[in-house]
């Protein structure tokens, strides 16, 4: 299996706004362990949701797109949104995340902007958030690429992305073919390991699973992993509409 063909993401398929939406629950077995217990920021006795709005312009030799992303947790609501400009690769511009309680209070705000600052990340960094909805736009060609999260300024990890077979799955929109990935972390981000160790290690190592549509734009159809807020809480995230 070739790796790394290429890591800059493309404009995701489609045009125009696109908005869809998805059922939030709790992954019943984390694979990371992560801060925050996501039982603890969803109520099982009512829906959750993320609404997540997609807007892509196409112009000559590239585009932009911008990310919105919603989620209704127990208590608060948090929203983020990315700009990114694609010329010709995506290139990640700018980054806002807020968490307002449900007393209408604003207990976290973050702005970030990727251009300026004496701060350079490689050309493919992305936030984490946004990476399942951005990685429809990598082609489906059955090679794995890697690259790289940015979950905060102090913390910009290295990760690879790889394609299963395709796979008939039925969520509460209905029922899809799609394409399967797996994403997990390139330990040698922190202890240099070599080629051998790290491909033993591969089984052991937590992952986030991604499910598109097989039909373009290539919908995210199912997400499991950690998602949302500081903390990374480990969720499932269903398209509903």
């Amino acid at each position: 299996m070739k790796t790394d063909p290429g890591n800059a993401l493309g404009l995701p398929p489609g045009d125009a706004e696109q908005v869809s939406r998805y059922v939030i629950t709790a992954r019943p077995h984390r694979s990371f362990h992560t801060v925050l217990d996501a039982h603890n920021l969803l109520d099982p006795a009512r829906t959750h949701l993320a609404i997540v709005t997609t807007r892509i312009t196409r112009e000559a030799g590239g585009g932009r797109v911008s990310v919105g992303l919603e989620q209704h947790l127990l208590g608060a609501v948090v929203r983020e949104e990315l700009e990114c400009e694609a010329r010709p690769t995506l290139r990640a511009l700018r980054f806002k995340r807020s968490m307002v309680d449900d007393q209408g209070v604003e207990c976290r705000a973050e702005a970030v902007d990727f251009t300026r600052g004496p701060l350079k990340f490689p050309g493919d960094t992305y936030p984490e958030v946004c990476l399942p909805f951005l990685l429809r736009g990598a082609p489906f060609d059955g090679q794995r690429r890697s690259v790289h999260a940015w979950i905060a300024d102090r913390m910009v990890a290295k990760v690879y992305y790889e394609e299963h077979k395709p796979v008939t799955l039925t969520v509460p929109a209905g029922r899809f073919e799609v394409h399967e990935r797996s994403m997990y972390p390139d330990l040698n981000d922190w202890v240099k390991l070599g080629r051998v160790i790290s491909e033993l290690a591969k089984p052991m190592l937590p992952k986030y699973k991604l499910w598109y549509e097989k039909a373009a734009p290539h919908r995210l159809v199912r997400f499991e992993g950690p998602h949302g807020p500081p903390g990374a809480p480990e969720v499932i995230l269903e398209l509903t509409t």
